[in-house]
């Protein structure tokens, strides 16, 4: 009887409770100490459900614009991976079907890791950006039922909720081929998207009762993006009242205004990923075509990259570094200005307006300090927007979902032989299919092939 109890003490207390009371109960007359030791109750223990209350409405908003920024540097970076603005130059097999696009990518850790790899970099979108996106759902469903006498600011809070939440679906939309919501059907991109115009739609709404000019411009360049995205999937014909509407959105976005996701050199969550796998640890180089970009003979300081001469993690592959970002603490835009005016850009293209979409591009050279674009045809001016987003949205979480919306072709083509490390070939994957995780404990998804979804 002893014995079991002292294995019930021990299971209790660990080693060092269990230590004491075989002690206490090896020596007579300390049955009393021992029943007063085991009667101490448990510190820091909380209820769940006491932490969802109205009073801790601030603390669960900034839960989930926390889980942002971290999903978002992961975000980010797994792009640039997947994307060809990253290339790998690590000896980790579980980065290897990213960066070369595998049909079987979706079980990689691009989906279903988390997004704090710091220290050996696989970093995931699907989990991460679903876990921002249930946050901030749930609790903008909380602060819709609250009353602002129960939650000071709640209009601001409301509007931040919306904001955030907005954008976790607009990226799982950009990246995956087709995307689900709280085990809901499968979603085409285009319902993807409406989904995400619908919460920025919400935020602006409760940004404007909270006065509050930040979420209203960062929900503005959301949804001009979400819009942008409806306006033109995969490539297919052009919708052009949602185009014209993703450009009236976007000129109400005022100049030099930027939303970052902001960084901290203090912990690996709160890393500014891209340094820390490409500058810092020499896991990723930058992909050949985002080297030594010029125009018109001068060098495009939007995308500074720099030959360090040295060799990545597995000794073979030479390391190009990037310079927007300087530190593990430097912050990565979510949305800004420049984005709003190539948006309007795209915008005018499509109504003929080139001299209109000219000068905007030329803005943005001037403010680059590099030469003006002399315009062209329709095609010329459209082709050339295209690498104008690539150049000034470089390394911010876009160019993944343009080659898609876009119907841009990869720089390692499929079929192309991928590094000898890891041998095979780049596969054909455009955009990410669904992780094995949804699929299979969703009852709602139709499993039809994703490719064929857009």
């Amino acid at each position: 009887m002893i014995n079991q109890s002292i294995s019930r003490i021990i299971t209790h207390l660990g080693v060092r409770g269990g230590v004491m009371a075989f002690a206490c109960v090896a020596l007579s007359g300390c049955r009393d100490s021992l029943n007063k030791l085991l009667a101490v109750q448990a510190p820091g223990r909380v209820i769940a459900d006491s932490l969802n209350g109205p009073r801790y409405a601030a603390l669960l908003v900034q839960s989930a614009v926390t889980d942002f920024e971290c999903g978002f540097a992961a975000y980010v970076t797994a792009g640039g991976l997947f994307g060809d603005e990253l290339a790998d130059a690590t000896v980790n097999a579980p980065n290897w079907p990213t960066d070369r696009r595998d049909p079987t990518v979706q079980e990689s850790t691009i989906s279903t890791n988390t997004c704090d790899r710091g220290s050996n970099p696989r970093f995931a979108i699907y989990t991460a950006m679903q876990i921002v996106r249930f946050e901030a759902d749930d609790i903008a469903k909380k602060l819709e039922a609250w009353t602002d006498a129960q939650v000071a600011s709640r209009q601001s809070l409301l509007a931040t909720a919306y904001a955030y939440a907005g954008y976790a679906v607009l990226l799982l939309g950009e990246s995956y081929c087709t995307m689900t919501i709280d085990l809901g059907p499968e979603l085409t991109r285009a319902q993807t998207f409406a989904e995400a115009e619908t919460r920025f739609t919400k935020a602006l709404a409760a940004a404007k009762l909270a006065n509050s000019a930040d979420i209203t411009n960062m929900s503005l360049v959301g949804r001009a993006r979400a819009k942008l995205d409806q306006a033109i999937v995969a490539g297919a014909v052009t919708n052009a009242a949602k185009l014209s509407e993703a450009g009236a959105d976007a000129q109400l976005v005022p100049s030099g205004f930027v939303k970052n996701a902001t960084y901290s050199a203090s912990v690996t969550r709160r890393f500014n990923q891209v340094f820390n796998a490409n500058n810092f640890l020499r896991a990723y180089t930058i992909e050949v075509p985002f080297r030594n970009l010029t125009h018109q003979g001068v060098a495009d300081p939007r995308v500074a990259i720099t030959n360090t001469g040295l060799r990545g993690q597995d000794g073979i592959t030479p390391v190009w570094t990037q310079g927007k970002y300087t530190s593990l603490a430097s912050s990565i835009p979510i949305a800004r200005w420049a984005e709003a005016q190539l948006i309007i850009a795209e915008a005018k293209v499509n109504t003929g307006d080139l001299v209109g979409a000219t000068s905007i591009i030329n803005a943005l050279h001037s403010l680059a300090g590099i030469p003006s674009y002399p315009g062209g045809t329709a095609a010329d001016v459209k082709q050339h927007l295209i690498q104008e987003r690539r150049n000034e949205l470089f390394l911010e979480g876009q160019h993944m979902g343009d080659l898609f919306r876009l119907s841009q072709p990869f720089f390692n083509p499929p079929g192309a032989p991928y590094p000898p490390k890891a041998g095979g070939a780049y596969g054909p994957t455009s955009c990410l299919p669904l992780p094995t995780v949804e699929t299979s404990n969703n009852p709602n998804i139709n499993r039809l092939d994703p490719v064929t979804r857009p």
